[in-house]
């Protein structure tokens, strides 16, 4: 049986660097930016994506929030810790940010509408279509399409929120996606009549 080892406080070395960091001390800050920055990177890859352009701004976001929170850091934890939280919340921000500004193409793609086109309208057109088309379902399928497939909930987490079974919530979801397969299989919905 192995022991739990207790977390491991901040130094007084530590607590020093991010006071001088936060009071603007540039030494300071390039130390702790050299100290902190390929794990933390590491990091925000690791959520984002290794080739993921944003990985280079939620690490700079990360720091200058250290820097601004620098008064705030009571030293329970390692600066080392400190830092990875903030990364980590950081790149989660991000790519929740992401996910809901995807949230129409991930729709009309759901419906069955196809991915983006090359006309500038053809977005505007596909989520009047998909729009139209959830329009069709019921209140409580329309719902659950859209928390689970379109907004990326589980069904335990979506369970929570409306408090349906989760077996009650599958059924519907399955229903959900059958009705708008029915829909996007018509003629004139979501591609061209032949």
């Amino acid at each position: 049986m192995s022991k739990v080892q207790p977390a491991r406080t901040a130094s007084e070395a530590e607590r020093e660097l991010l006071s001088r960091a936060g009071a603007g001390d540039e030494a300071a800050v390039r130390e702790l930016f050299r100290s902190h920055v390929t794990r933390l990177h590491r990091q925000a890859a690791r959520i984002l994506g290794a080739d993921d352009p944003d990985v280079e701004d939620v690490v700079q976001q990360a720091f200058l929030a250290a820097l601004d929170g620098a008064s705030r850091f009571d030293g329970r934890s390692s600066l080392s810790t400190w830092l990875f939280g903030i990364t980590t919340r950081r790149a989660l921000d991000a790519a929740r940010s992401r996910w809901r500004r995807q949230r129409w193409s991930r729709l009309a793609e759901s419906v069955g509408l196809g991915g983006p086109e090359l006309r500038p309208d053809a977005g505007y057109e596909m989520r009047d279509d998909a729009e139209s088309m959830l329009g069709q379902l019921s209140p409580e399928l329309r719902l659950v399409f859209l928390l689970h497939d379109v907004e990326g909930y589980t069904f335990a987490e979506i369970s929570g929120m409306t408090g349906m079974g989760i077996s009650s919530l599958h059924g519907r979801l399955m229903s959900a996606r059958k009705r708008l397969g029915r829909m996007t299989a018509a003629p004139g919905v979501g591609g061209d009549d032949v």
